[in-house]
C-alpha cells in the first residue's frame, strides 16, 4: 500500500512539475514576443522620423494603416490614408521642408495586437508657396497607437499631438 501511495505522489509531483515547466516556457515565449514587438514599434517610430527628415512621402505613408487617423494640435481629426496624404503632401505647388525633427520615446506599451507610445518632439519646419514663406519651431507631446497586422507587421493606427510651445522663426 505504501509503495502505491508513494508512486501516486511521484506521478502527481512529476505531472505538476511538467505543467509548471510548460507554463514557464509559454511565459518566456510571450515575453520574447512582446520584446520583439517593442523593437518593431521602436523601428517604426525611427522610420517615421527618418522619413520626415528625408521628406520621403512613400516611406511615411507606408507606415500608416489605410484607415489611420491623425489629430494635429488644435485641429479636427483627419481620417483615412488618402486624406492624411493630401494634408501632409498637398498637390498645390507648396513646399514644406523639415529642417530638424527630434523625438524621445517617454513610454511604450505592447498590449497583444495594439501598442502605444508617448513621446516628446521638437520639430523645425519651413513652408513656401507663392509669396508665403515662414518657418516654425514646435515642441510637443505625441501619442501614437500602433496595430498589429495579420502578417505580423505593425502599422500606425492613430496619432495625435499637442504643442507645448510653437513660434514662428
Amino acid at each position: 500500500m505504501k509503495a502505491r501511495i508513494s508512486l501516486r505522489y511521484k506521478v502527481i509531483g512529476i505531472s505538476l512539475l511538467s505543467v509548471l515547466m510548460l507554463w514557464s516556457c509559454k511565459e518566456r515565449e510571450f515575453e520574447t514576443s512582446a520584446g520583439n514587438d517593442e523593437s518593431l514599434i521602436r523601428q517604426i517610430h525611427a522610420d517615421y522620423v527618418e522619413g520626415w527628415l528625408a521628406m520621403d512621402q512613400e516611406k511615411i505613408m507606408g507606415l500608416l494603416e489605410n484607415n489611420a487617423r491623425i489629430q494635429p494640435n488644435a485641429m479636427q481629426p483627419i481620417e483615412g490614408k488618402i486624406n492624411i496624404e493630401n494634408f501632409w503632401f498637398p498637390k498645390d505647388d507648396s513646399r514644406t521642408v523639415i529642417n530638424d525633427y527630434k523625438t524621445e520615446i517617454l513610454s511604450l506599451k505592447v498590449l497583444d495586437t495594439l501598442a502605444y507610445t508617448t513621446h516628446h518632439s521638437i520639430l523645425d519646419w519651413s513652408y513656401l508657396k507663392d509669396t508665403i514663406n515662414f518657418s516654425m519651431l514646435q515642441k510637443g507631446i505625441n501619442t501614437t497607437i500602433y496595430r498589429k497586422q495579420v502578417d505580423g507587421t505593425w502599422k500606425i493606427y492613430r496619432s495625435m499631438w499637442t504643442d507645448l510651445y510653437a513660434e514662428k522663426k
